[in-house]
């Protein structure tokens, strides 16, 4: 049974696919024809039979710029320096190989003092830990990339393909590109819109907040400057896969989208497979 239900997703794969408008709410899967076709659909009834199909790249780029503004974390990776300096604890034998580690993160941009915003262009917000491997990597000249992903929503998800379990390797995920910017140090009223932006989705990062007195830890604001996107939406046959342009992720605003960017909605028109009233901000 588990065979034939691997050979008609593979037979899925091979089937064209249109182009769709529609905002995507829920889990996207092929449309009428292709669903009534498909020999999983041999073992399972066919329930929906709606014309529900691939999200174009905007709204894929909605869609991403939404999971940011939910995700309260992510994998960071970077690489150690090479040679590890004879001062760190870190074996030798590590030099130059990369390592992910999951950091606090926020959209919180538009939090920041006007001269220091970007204007909500998708840029996170990262709160550093001195200490920490990430940023010692970071200091030291390391690249880094970000990975968000929504895989904690598979059992709120609906199933891509009738017949087979939920999966997570059918929900999004995203690789963020770039550099990390360390911000200035703020004054106490500048600071502290961004702390309550922040904490909001991390109240525990209060007592390691940077200048927070008796921290067990030094810490700075920092963001990482998004200079490439690297997009998987879920099963390839319904979801986009690939590089996104970097304009329109830029571009994607709350509400709406800068001027000729798609077509001007903003990543509250749209929701994630999944997504509950709970996960809104």
């Amino acid at each position: 049974m588990l065979s034939r239900a691997f050979a008609g997703l593979l037979a899925l794969s091979a089937l064209p696919i249109a182009s769709a408008s529609a905002i995507p709410h829920g889990q996207a899967i092929l449309n009428t024809d292709e669903i009534t076709s498909s020999p999983l659909l041999q073992e399972s009834e066919a329930t929906d039979a709606n014309t529900l199909i691939r999200p174009t790249w905007f709204e894929s780029a909605l869609l991403a710029r939404r999971m940011l503004a939910l995700s309260p974390s992510g994998v960071v990776s970077t690489i150690f320096p090479d040679p590890i300096p004879p001062s760190s604890r870190t074996p030798a034998s590590v030099a130059g190989l990369p390592i992910g580690l999951r950091e606090y993160i926020a959209d919180c941009d538009t939090s920041l003092p006007e001269d220091l915003s970007h204007g909500d262009n998708g840029d996170p917000t990262i709160l550093a830990l001195r200490v920490a491997t990430t940023f010692k990597n970071i200091g030291a000249g390391s690249n880094l990339s970000l990975e968000l992903d929504w895989w904690d929503h598979v059992d709120k998800a609906i199933p891509v393909y009738p017949g087979l379990p939920w999966s997570p390797a059918a929900l999004p995920r995203i690789t963020l590109f770039g550099y990390l910017d360390p911000l200035p140090q703020l004054s106490n009223q500048k600071a502290a819109a961004l702390e309550k932006c922040f904490l909001r989705s991390h109240p525990d990062a209060k007592v390691w907040l940077p200048g927070a007195p008796g921290s067990p830890h030094a810490s700075f604001w920092a963001r990482l400057i998004v200079t490439q996107v690297y997009w998987i939406g879920g099963f390839g046959d319904v979801q986009q896969i690939g590089w996104m342009n970097v304009t329109e992720w830029k571009g994607i605003g709350r509400w709406e989208s800068a001027a000729g960017v798609g077509d001007g909605r903003g990543w509250e028109d749209v929701r994630l497979p999944g997504e509950k009233s709970e996960d809104s901000i």
